[in-house]
């Protein structure tokens, strides 16, 4: 099927079609005859000497260099010194050219120059209309492409950077012996069968993606300290709702990474997820510590993800805040 549009979508099989079609039309339009003949077909070529002239110049000048580039009066000027340029070579096809050629037809050009000037109005109208619809086309297309490839590249950084901090959690419990390594590993394996294998849509069902979200915050809190206090409150009904994949997940993983991790007390993760008018999402939590390792760059990954996915996304539709005291991070997201 790819390889029936290019073909279709090629020039070097749509221009022979159109000037076929045209070159019939033409010759049909001036025939004396009530059927096609070779007259009408040779006439309809010498026809189109000047028609080529007009269109492919139009083309391949006027239209890239002035029109396109917004220089809409110098077009207009071009244009009509383009048509008065073509109707000079159709009085001289007709006058000069076809004298010379060693035919038995005798034929002029019995067309008055307000015909004329007509169809030649009716070929660069014509022509320039396609030319400006095929290049908003492949501009459409282009843009969509890389559209896809920078939310592929993006939904991607999800996965390694979770990846690792996930790793380093059941290291930590390997570490210690704890019995919960094989409970957590499980875990982790579902969450990775969820992000390699539902999550290639562009929209994914909003229950399953909190379904997916609550045992992630259960993983995450291996690495917050025993005392910290972890909330997740959903009012509103998810049913038949659909949200990008995995767009909650970084800020889960930024409270985690930056925030509660190596506070002693008093740490809390705070999520309310409020379903009623769209969708809201209110993330709290308190400022921690952050390993060494985790410092400097790999500080705004997940936030800047984030940000960046909402834009192409929901563009016009979100809103998304961050506020930061002291002590406390706050996260507010509203999609609409």
């Amino acid at each position: 099927m790819r390889i029936f549009y290019k073909i279709i979508n090629s020039k070097w099989l749509q221009h022979p079609v159109f000037w076929v079609l045209s070159i019939y039309a033409i010759g049909d339009y001036f025939s004396i005859s009530n059927f096609f003949k070779f007259i009408d077909f040779f006439y309809s070529c010498l026809f189109h000497i000047p028609l080529f002239f007009l269109v492919y110049i139009n083309l391949a000048v006027l239209v890239p260099r002035f029109l396109q580039k917004g220089k809409y009066l110098q077009y207009g000027f071009l244009a009509i010194v383009l048509m008065q340029a073509t109707y000079g070579l159709h009085e001289l096809t007709f006058e000069v050219l076809l004298p010379l050629l060693p035919t038995e037809y005798y034929m002029v050009s019995f067309t008055d120059y307000e015909v004329l000037v007509t169809v030649f109005l009716i070929y660069l109208v014509l022509t320039t209309l396609f030319k400006l619809s095929k290049s908003w086309y492949q501009l459409q297309r282009v843009e969509k492409e890389k559209l896809s490839i920078e939310l592929n590249s993006l939904k991607s950084q999800v996965n390694p950077h979770f990846l690792f901090n996930s790793l380093n959690s059941i290291y930590s419990l390997a570490l210690s012996q704890s019995d919960q390594t094989a409970e957590t590993v499980l875990e982790l394996s579902n969450l990775l069968r969820y992000m390699l294998y539902e999550v290639g849509d562009d929209k994914v069902e909003l229950s399953k993606e909190l379904e997916m979200l609550e045992n992630y915050i259960e993983l995450q809190k291996l690495r917050a300290d025993q005392s910290t206090k972890v909330t997740f409150n959903i009012s509103g009904d998810p049913a038949d709702k659909q949200i990008a994949p995995l767009l909650f997940f970084p800020l889960i993983e930024n409270s985690f990474k930056h925030g509660v991790k190596g506070v002693s007390d008093d740490g809390f993760i705070d999520l309310q997820l409020d379903l009623s008018k769209g969708i809201e999402l209110t993330l709290k939590n308190n400022k921690g510590q952050v390993d060494d390792m985790e410092e400097g760059k790999y500080g705004g990954i997940g936030l800047e993800n984030v940000k960046r996915r909402l834009a192409l996304i929901y563009p016009g539709k979100h809103i998304f805040e961050v506020n930061e005291t002291d002590s406390v991070f706050e996260v507010k997201l509203t999609i609409q």
